[in-house]
């Protein structure tokens, strides 16, 4: 007994070879293990390399500090932590601080954001000078990561 096999202009048979087999099965799912594996752990991989910023004392993201003159230093103390390697500084902006508060004359100036190293625990020291009473945001950058706190500063 003879089986004819027709091909089509693309090359593929036609004929007695039709539907799934236990090979076009196995072939079919050895290619979407890599996929279905690379699709599940690059998410991961992504929040397993997340940054956070917290701001030492700080309550929902706030803190007050006192000082009892014109020309006071607060420092703003930020905690950086992630599972991943953590860059090696961070920087911050005072926005809407003019009159308030400006930054100490220790903190390297880049424009309006100021930059100081992140110690190996983590730590990130930037502190400011208390020039009067008042509340403002600070936007603290560490790598691509952004967040904001309120600050307030509370003549004593």
């Amino acid at each position: 007994m003879t089986t004819q096999i027709t091909t089509t202009p693309g090359g593929e048979g036609m004929g007695g070879d039709r539907g799934w087999t236990r090979r076009r099965t196995l072939v079919a799912g050895a290619w979407s293990v890599p996929v279905i594996a690379a699709a599940v752990a690059l998410p991961q991989a992504s929040a397993s390399a997340a940054i956070t910023i917290d701001l030492l004392g700080a309550v929902d993201d706030a803190q007050t500090y006192p000082f009892s003159a014109a020309g006071d230093t607060a420092p703003l103390i930020f905690q950086v932590a992630g599972s991943g390697p953590i860059p090696a500084d961070g920087t911050a902006e005072l926005v809407n601080a003019g009159g308030i508060a400006s930054w100490d004359e220790s903190v390297l100036l880049q424009g309006a954001l100021a930059s100081a190293p992140i110690d190996t625990d983590g730590t990130l020291i930037l502190p400011i000078v208390a020039l009067a009473a008042g509340t403002f945001p600070v936007l603290v950058h560490v790598g691509s990561v952004s967040r904001t706190f309120m600050v307030t500063l509370e003549q004593a």
